[in-house]
């Protein structure tokens, strides 16, 4: 059965399910919903900069699609990361949009258009 009005809670019970684990937990994880951004729709993604210093997982729900992508950004995978997004407040502001879910990359300006696709794990059906 598809759940309704995903949240955090649900799209980690599912990631956590379909990898046998309990790899992720609210602490660890971030959750986006497809969201409509002007002339877009896509995932809006706020990172803490202390954030990309250790393993962060990120879940993208399209409850259209009914898929979840699992992103994971080891440790310092992204060098640098003040320099490749738009940042507010020590936070890495970000937006990948839907339109093209194959890409993933940051359509915000004022950032590089970094492309998320290496940190892609997996994709959950719900």
């Amino acid at each position: 059965m598809r759940p309704t009005n995903m949240n955090k809670e649900t799209a980690i019970q599912i990631a956590n399910e379909s990898m046998r684990s309990n790899a992720l937990n609210s602490g660890n994880t971030q959750f986006s919903q497809v969201v409509r951004n002007v002339d877009d729709e896509g995932w809006w993604m706020n990172i803490p900069l202390t954030s990309f210093r250790k393993e962060c997982h990120f879940l993208l729900c399209s409850e259209k699609a009914g898929i979840i992508r699992h992103l994971v950004l080891k440790p310092s995978a992204i060098l640098s990361p003040a320099t490749k997004f738009r940042i507010k407040d020590g936070i890495a502001d970000i937006f990948i949009s839907a339109a093209n879910p194959k890409r993933l990359a940051d359509k915000l300006a004022g950032g590089t258009k970094y492309s998320f696709n290496k940190h892609l794990v997996d994709e959950y059906r719900f």
